[in-house]
């Protein structure tokens, strides 16, 4: 789960009018990988193996093995079809290992090296 990310168990937008806010367990599967800044809203079921966009905000179910986002959120693709496009991509992509980030001590000769090679295009980090 990504920084920002609201897990709702309750909503009260309905509190004002019938005198209750509404209630809802929320159920979150395994393999799960939840955008920056996603909103799940309250008696929501997202899958295993699932992909929520950043910034989505996740209003109903979404079953196993999607990628889903949006406002509300919609499925657009199966998990492994993403994955596949990714995996193609990284072929014709600049790749940066260990010793590439700020955790690893990435140096400025580096930095000047990646900010060169992502002008035109994106790479991937480990």
């Amino acid at each position: 789960m990504a920084k920002g990310v609201v897990v709702l168990a309750h909503d009260g937008s309905t509190k004002l009018h019938t005198g209750y806010s509404k209630i809802g367990r929320v159920s979150i599967g395994e393999e799960t990988f939840i955008g920056i800044n996603s909103i799940i809203l309250p008696h929501v079921n997202i899958g295993n193996n699932v992909i929520i966009g950043a910034g989505s905000i996740v209003t109903s179910d979404i079953p196993d093995n999607c990628v889903a986002a949006g406002n509300p959120a919609k499925v657009i693709c199966s998990t492994s079809e993403i994955i596949e496009k990714h995996k193609q991509k990284m072929l014709l992509s600049p790749i940066y290992e260990n010793g590439w980030t700020s955790r690893t001590g990435i140096t400025e000769k580096k930095k000047e090296k990646m900010n060169e090679d992502l002008k035109q295009t994106m790479g991937y980090i480990i």
